[in-house]
């Protein structure tokens, strides 16, 4: 810890001294930062987290002119599907290489947090927009969820108090579940099951070591590691979510080695969603629940 300090705070002092920032400098930022966490506690006590859950799982039923079922839309975008239902293979891998501390740490990681905020700052000072990572699971499931995609103060605060309100509200294996579920796959899939069908055409519970370590490894970058458009940089990534399985204790180093050496095995397959056969018409109902009714 004492090391990682003294080189955040290295790559923070040749800008200090540059720019020569004086004692009033420091308290009118303090001063901001206070303001703005009171603020984004404010309003994070007053959204309601308790219907999390619901809302991603429960479908939209829409109805024809005749009130008969015309089919369903689901608030994730994609099937949701139980913890029980997801290969552990898929969850192990996710968890070794977005959040290794998951199951120990409370909504939000304060190593990870202050070191995305000395990172974002020396890169404000340079005058570049770019920004550090640093999020937990529970972080990314809330800013996907209630938040906009903004790198703001204001909206990395609001952040921080609604992961620890979700992570008093539900389990941890309920979060890591609506996160699985409400994460994009690329290629129109929403959520493990749909992207287990998508290039495995299987179901998320039979998903092998391999695939789930392949659909781990595209959630940094659903596009840059597509097994079927970029299919090497999908293999070297799946390999490293491989890596990352055996350093957290998941995965023995010669099963390591032995996968590694095999194909990614992943291609298109066409899903057929039933749920969603009037396209035109469903368009039309929810342009007018948007317009009209403002939902």
């Amino acid at each position: 810890m004492k090391n990682w300090f003294k080189k955040g705070f290295a790559r923070i002092k040749p800008i200090w001294q540059r720019y020569q920032i004086t004692r009033w400098l420091i308290v009118l930022v303090l001063t901001l930062f206070f303001i703005i966490s009171a603020l984004g506690t404010f309003n994070a006590k007053t959204t309601d987290v308790s219907d999390l859950k619901a809302r991603l799982r429960d479908s939209t039923i829409i109805y024809d002119h005749e009130n008969k079922k015309a089919g369903s839309i689901a608030g994730q975008k994609g099937t949701y599907v139980g913890y029980d239902q997801i290969s552990s293979n898929v969850t192990n891998a996710i968890i070794a290489t977005e959040d290794r501390n998951f199951y120990k740490e409370y909504g939000f990681s304060i190593k990870g947090t202050l070191r995305g905020a000395l990172t974002t700052v020396y890169y404000r000072l340079k005058g570049s927009h770019a920004s550090a990572g640093g999020s937990t699971i529970t972080q990314q499931l809330v800013k996907n969820a209630f938040l906009t995609q903004d790198q703001t103060i204001s909206r990395k605060i609001k952040e921080l108090f609604l992961s620890v309100q979700v992570e008093k509200e539900y389990s941890k294996n309920d979060i890591i579940t609506m996160y699985m579920n409400n994460a994009y796959f690329g290629r129109g899939a929403w959520g493990v099951q749909d992207a287990a069908e998508k290039y495995f055409g299987i179901d998320a519970k039979d998903l092998n070591v391999e695939q789930g370590a392949m659909l781990a490894g595209m959630l940094q970058s659903p596009n840059g590691y597509d097994p079927i458009s970029q299919p090497e940089a999908a293999l070297n990534r799946r390999n490293q979510v491989l890596q990352n399985l055996v350093n957290n204790h998941k995965l023995s180093q010669s099963d390591a080695d032995a996968i590694a050496k095999t194909p990614i095995g992943a291609s298109d397959h066409e899903r057929i969603d039933n749920s969603y056969r009037y396209p035109s018409y469903f368009d039309a109902v929810i342009n007018e629940a948007i317009g009209k009714y403002h939902l």
